[in-house]
């Protein structure tokens, strides 16, 4: 818990900053540096009731809340997920850039997958697909296929 605490307020004490510019893929700096990704993953849970903490379990009390918020049924407020979050972004660059920042000492791509990551464009930090917040937005996921389409488009 100790380890914990001390990360959280190294991460409140760093500034926000953009995206990393020189590491080719112009990955966002959250993906690469944990510190920075905790920093807005909390900014995230205190402004925007990001959550469940456990998404496995019932949560009861979380549903209820963001039910009676967006004027739901508790089972309809289960279907906005950051999964599908116009927000949440899956492409390939992105998913590259949060596999280079968990690094090599794990099996990066087998934690994107079993965690469902993303990238959510809305608080700039990695995401679980199971989880929501306030700032939901139909139509997503961000494939990233609309801007392999504007791509295509420029040529």
């Amino acid at each position: 818990m100790a380890t914990m605490q001390r990360t959280m307020e190294q991460a409140m004490d760093r500034e926000d900053m953009g995206e990393m510019e020189d590491e080719g893929e112009n990955c966002p700096i959250a993906t690469l540096d944990i510190t920075v990704n905790l920093k807005n993953r909390a900014k995230a849970i205190t402004s925007a009731a990001y959550g469940p903490e456990n998404p496995e379990l019932p949560n009861r009390a979380f549903w209820m809340k963001k039910a009676e918020q967006w004027d739901v049924s508790p089972e309809d407020a289960k279907q906005s997920l950051c999964g599908n979050c116009a927000a949440f972004n899956v492409s390939d660059r992105i998913r590259q850039c949060i596999v280079d920042g968990i690094g090599t000492e794990a099996d990066p791509w087998g934690t994107v997958k079993l965690a469902d990551l993303g990238y959510c464009e809305i608080f700039d930090f990695k995401c679980a697909a199971s989880r929501t917040c306030d700032a939901w937005v139909t139509g997503g996921p961000n494939t990233g296929e609309d801007e392999e389409d504007d791509m295509e488009d420029e040529e």
